[in-house]
């Protein structure tokens, strides 16, 4: 593996060919908070773009600013200082726009004459605004690959670099001018996801940082160490275009429809090519211990692909293609599991299933254009469980419209299926995230809070949309006294557990919310309960550190 200290991981066989071709740096998303708004694993999109671009010839080279062994801003300062470069791509996300943003300023400072590109999801949303908040020269919408294979062709031409489909700039009169571009075919994207460079990523030092973290070493048994190490020895492979549900909360699923103009088709792996892509995984990366689907849909309700592609992972893992003890995550629609699907799913190694579940209120369900799931939830979740599978729950507590009775059935039910075993991971609201159904609906801005964000090393700031709060009074005003609770326990814990994993997190969220919602007359977990399942999850440590923080009658249960 290739890997300098300044966080940059080269692609230096290319080195001869810069005179005739341009060099291009690309930057995945910033998140100095160490994973709260990525995940802390290399950034699939830009990799998947270098191997891309690798392939035509093209020097392309990755800047991962969570993976540097100084400050990262020194590291690209370093970087950028040290060569010259035609083109820097900076990635961006809704989470982590203001640290892009003072990357892309810091580039443009350094390298007055880079072209300057802003691309990823908040990016293709809201091009004019990465035109005003930073020096950006060129916008791409959706997928890369095109656009930045036609910025190549006309640098080395010396032409202009306006009219390129797929992208966005500034006009001579100061607007700003989309070009729409459609998104790539099941053949081209199969190409594309063919070409990163997974031996070039550095995984073993996120592992490395991840296993620091969570203090491996420091758990009491070996099935405690093995089971986490299969948490954390992870690679992420991407086999599906874009998700078409359309939930309102959600801003990738509009992503290629904003970037086309249209509705885009899906395109994805077939069972075969899927296969294909674990075996070179397992190839170039031999320590990793599961991979993770990043679909945001891996199981469709009408999908011809996910039993042969189970029985094609038996098979593999019988012939020694594949490590037998190699393991599967994915996320699904919980409506398009079945009894036999499961069954084909565990044989073939995967342990966790992701379920966009959001809420076990029909209602709230109903206002994320997702009621059809209701009747499905908690048949496939006690399937999954009884055959040795662990789904994971992603959960929103309210919803603009929801009331406490909805924000409690959603605490109750989270409760119930975290004993049983499923992991849980909440959020308190929606956040409204660039380009989703709900960030664009006017008769939400009342109900949504903004925040200033500045750029750091500039005076550029803007009012960024943080989160949608419920419009009935008094389940705002709960979700926000459950939000200061939690915020407080987490706080009180950061000395004595640097790692808090979802199931442990959710628990946390329910013992906030028991007392507050108690008080608007609901039923909620007894609270002796809520604690013994949370003592069972947390080191002594945490438990010495939480203990005067809570009301009394907890303590005495810890």
């Amino acid at each position: 593996m290739a890997t300098t200290v300044s966080g940059l991981i080269p692609f230096g066989a290319l080195r001869g060919t810069a005179g005739r071709q341009p060099r291009i740096l690309l930057i995945g998303p910033y998140d100095p908070m160490g994973g709260e708004y990525t995940f802390l694993a290399p950034p699939l999109g830009v990799w998947r773009l270098a191997g891309f671009l690798h392939q035509h010839g093209i020097a392309a080279d990755v800047f991962d600013p969570n993976c540097c062994a100084g400050p990262t801003e020194q590291s690209l300062a370093s970087l950028i200082a040290s060569s010259r470069w035609d083109v820097v791509g900076v990635s961006t996300t809704g989470m982590t726009l203001q640290y892009d943003l003072a990357l892309a300023h810091l580039v443009k400072r350094l390298q007055p004459d880079v072209r300057l590109i802003a691309g990823g999801m908040e990016a293709t949303f809201r091009p004019e605004s990465m035109l005003t908040l930073a020096p950006f020269d060129l916008v791409v919408l959706g997928e890369g690959e095109r656009p930045l294979l036609e910025i190549a062709s006309r640098l080395r031409q010396r032409a202009a670099l306006e009219e390129i489909p797929g992208t966005a700039w500034r006009t001579a009169d100061g607007s700003v001018r989309r070009l729409p571009a459609h998104a790539l075919g099941r053949d081209e994207l199969r190409d594309s996801i063919f070409q990163i460079p997974f031996e070039r990523m550095p995984y073993r030092m996120y592992w490395d940082r991840l296993e620091h973290r969570c203090r491996i070493g420091s758990l009491p048994t070996k099935a405690d160490r093995e089971a986490r190490l299969a948490e954390i020895r992870s690679v992420r492979l991407i086999t599906l275009n874009y998700c078409p549900m359309r939930c309102t909360f959600c801003s990738s699923t509009n992503f290629l429809n904003e970037a086309q103009g249209s509705t885009a088709k899906i395109a994805r792996l077939d069972a075969a090519e899927c296969v294909e892509m674990i075996e070179r995984i397992v190839n170039v990366q031999p320590d990793v211990r599961t991979v993770i689907f990043q679909d945001d849909i891996f199981v469709f309700r009408n999908d011809d692909r996910v039993l042969p592609l189970c029985e094609a992972i038996a098979t593999a893992k019988a012939d020694g293609r594949i490590p037998p003890e190699l393991q599967f995550i994915s996320t699904n629609r919980i409506d398009a599991m079945t009894p036999e699907r499961l069954r084909a799913m565990r044989r073939a190694g995967f342990r966790v299933l992701g379920f966009g579940v959001e809420s076990f209120s029909l209602n709230i369900l109903r206002e994320f254009n997702k009621a059809q799931i209701h009747p499905f939830i908690e048949p496939v979740l006690a399937d999954a469980l009884s055959v040795g599978i662990t789904p994971f729950l992603d959960m929103i507590l309210s919803s603009p419209r929801c009331h406490v009775g909805d924000i409690a059935e959603n605490v109750r039910q989270a409760f119930k299926w975290t004993v049983a075993g499923c992991e849980v991971g909440m959020y308190p609201y929606v956040i409204p995230f660039s380009g989703a159904a709900m960030a664009n609906d006017p008769t939400l801005r009342p109900s949504t809070i903004y925040e200033r964000r500045h750029i750091a090393g500039t005076t550029a700031s803007w009012e960024q949309a943080t989160k949608i709060l419920p419009v009935d009074a008094d389940a705002r005003s709960a979700i926000l006294e459950i939000e200061s609770v939690f915020d407080e326990l987490l706080r009180t814990l950061a000395d004595s557990s640097t790692h808090l994993p979802s199931r442990v997190r959710s628990l946390l969220w329910t013992l906030s919310a028991g007392p507050v919602l108690e008080r608007y007359g609901c039923d909620m977990p007894p609270r002796e309960a809520v604690m013994r399942a949370l003592v069972n999850r947390l080191p002594a440590s945490a438990i010495r550190v939480l203990r005067p923080a809570l009301p009394v009658a907890a303590q005495r249960v810890v």
